[in-house]
């Protein structure tokens, strides 16, 4: 007859023997060891030293380094019984429920570790929340967290064709706002909506070409909508938000012709500025050509047809499109010679100013204004020193006057000075 063992080949557990006195302690230490590992509960597994308070029955896996009752005895068991600390050594295969991690964990013989109960595929599956036979993954959250595994991490959205969908949709309340991914076909969209009904394609980006298209970007050469992206060769946007773009200027002296580089061809947005230089002053009446746009009428900025010299060559040029006109700014002038000096606004506005001496006692002496006016509205002289009485203008026209100073007697003086000035409008 074989002899029988003394221990159990899986669980160690004690054998009552043949004739064995006292055969409860052997059966009740049987009792004992599984009371501990079926259903194996462990408190913790994060205490480095044992509990000041342990209740019997209670179950810990002492860990690495362990101290005080538990010094070497890492990996083991260790099970709180009649006040005391015993020790148990685990077994591959063996599960255990770690209490405070809320978490079932499987020994393979070396290490603890999350077991592999789920099958490889399932149906559906649903992290706080349920799943469906449309959602069959479903997580409920506050995030969600994917990452690598030593080296990269990618997401794959597959579809059966290039009519099928791959995307992700945004919601709010359960209702679409926004999408982007393969939507019925194979260029990548950006998509928007208001209601979850309607909805806009905002970015379209060509899978063939890469080039892009869609709501977000200009649609032409003279789309200047705000807040859309500007694409290359639609400078239009650019060009209205820009008063300071400088553009080449050709032509004729009175029929301007500007390049942009936009390609403008039919009308004209308004509010659309140029700055320019021209090559010649204009001789009267004037045209502007934006690139292959049709050639419109120039303006002064009072509305006026364009005066002998209003575009100037020393200095730049502003033309602002408004109702198919060029409405064209010009710098302040100003100038100095010998009759004087002078000031011309862009609003037609002029000014001289000089300080002439009388040339003669007998007769009126001439002021040639630094400049002409188109209309002279006024002129005055005062003479200066106290010795005489007045200075008079006697005759104007447009480009000079008559000037006099009389004495307190009343009599015509020679070299006296006076100040002189006039004002009008020079168109």
């Amino acid at each position: 007859m074989p002899t029988l063992p003394e221990i159990s080949a899986r669980l160690a557990m004690p054998y009552i023997q043949p004739a064995q006195a006292q055969k409860h302690v052997t059966h009740n230490e049987a009792l004992r060891l599984l009371d501990v590992v079926v259903q194996l509960s462990l408190v913790s597994r994060a205490l480095s030293v044992p509990p000041l308070i342990a209740q019997n029955g209670s179950c810990y896996l002492v860990p690495a380094g362990a101290g005080g009752d538990w010094v070497g005895q890492a990996g083991q068991i260790a099970l709180r019984d009649a006040d005391m600390w015993d020790f148990l050594t685990p077994r591959a295969g063996w599960l255990a429920m770690v209490l405070d991690e809320d978490r079932l964990l499987f020994f393979d013989g070396t290490l603890w570790r999350v077991p592999d109960i789920m099958p490889d595929i399932i149906d559906r599956l649903g992290i706080q929340t349920s799943a469906d036979a449309t959602n069959r993954l479903a997580v409920a959250g506050d995030a969600s967290l994917f990452t690598h595994d030593g080296s990269d991490h990618q997401m794959k959205i597959n579809k059966a064709g290039g009519a099928q969908t791959a995307s992700v949709l945004f919601q709010s309340g359960w209702s679409g706002r926004a999408e982007m991914g393969l939507a019925g076909n194979d260029d990548f969209t950006i998509k928007t909506s208001a209601d979850g009904t309607t909805w806009l394609d905002a970015l379209r980006l060509d899978a063939g070409s890469g080039l892009a298209t869609g709501l977000a970007v200009t649609q032409d050469a003279q789309d200047s909508t705000v807040g859309r992206l500007l694409k290359v060769g639609d400078s239009a946007g650019l060009l209205a938000a820009s008063p300071l773009l400088r553009v080449p200027a050709g032509g004729s002296a009175n029929a301007l012709a500007l390049t942009s580089g936009a390609g403008f061809t039919g009308p004209l947005p308004d509010g659309l500025e140029l700055r320019f230089r021209a090559g010649a002053s204009n001789t009267g009446a004037a045209t502007l050509t934006l690139d292959s746009a049709a050639a419109l009428p120039c303006r002064t900025v009072t509305g006026a047809v364009l005066p002998a010299g209003y575009i100037r060559t020393d200095t730049d040029t502003v033309a602002r499109h408004e109702n198919g006109l060029w409405v064209l700014s010009r710098m302040h002038e100003s100038g100095m010679h010998a009759q004087g000096r002078f000031e011309r606004l862009e609003n037609g506005i002029l000014r001289v100013w000089a300080l002439r001496s009388t040339q003669s006692d007998s007769a009126p002496t001439v002021w040639e204004f630094p400049a002409s006016f188109a209309v002279l509205d006024h002129v005055s002289a005062t003479a200066q020193g106290a010795s005489f009485h007045a200075a008079t203008i006697s005759s104007a026209t447009v480009s000079q006057c008559n000037f006099d100073a009389w004495t307190n007697a009343g009599t015509r003086a020679d070299n006296v000075d006076v100040a002189l000035s006039a004002t009008g409008t020079w168109y």
